[in-house]
């Protein structure tokens, strides 16, 4: 039987090509966000996304409106920076994120990058080869999980600081 942390370390976002090259209604990108996504729901204990959520979303203009009710690949893609994203910052942070990236590089070129960046801090974090000046050993658990909690409130300041200057 798997633990949460092997299913996490499994953790595969689809990239830019395996997402749906056809247009979506909203029930229907609900539910591939939550497919790909249900290792977090049940992690948090609660919706990853809703419909609702959705909506407010594309209110608060962090995703642009479906065009005719229907909602494209970049939609999808945005969506799941969205719903990664908003555990550690704020909508609009996540937002600033995207513009950050989709001024860069071309919407399939910057989600691919978030997917491969997104698994590699989970796979670093998960596998604890984060570099410390202190090998740590399994029994040493509260001292991975405090770290791993300093972690995530350095690099959000780092974030912070970094979209600030841009």
């Amino acid at each position: 039987m798997k633990t949460i942390s092997q299913e996490i370390l499994n953790f595969h976002c689809p990239r830019w090509n395996e997402l749906p090259d056809i247009d979506l209604y909203m029930d229907q990108l609900v539910s591939i966000l939550e497919k790909n996504l249900i290792i977090f729901e049940e992690l948090w204990g609660e919706k990853i996304i809703t419909s609702m959520m959705i909506n407010n979303y594309v209110k608060q203009k962090v995703v642009e409106p479906p065009i005719k009710k229907r909602y494209n690949r970049g939609h999808l893609a945005y969506f799941f920076v969205v719903c990664i994203m908003k555990r550690v910052l704020s909508i609009s942070e996540t937002s600033d994120l995207i513009s950050y990236l989709i001024n860069l590089h071309s919407i399939d070129y910057a989600y691919n990058l978030f997917c491969d960046e997104l698994e590699r801090a989970i796979a670093e974090v998960f596998t604890s080869t984060i570099k410390t000046s202190k090998q740590l050993k399994e029994s040493d658990q509260e001292l991975i999980i405090l770290r791993s909690a300093v972690l995530a409130f350095a690099n959000k300041m780092y974030f912070q600081v970094g979209i600030k200057n841009r």
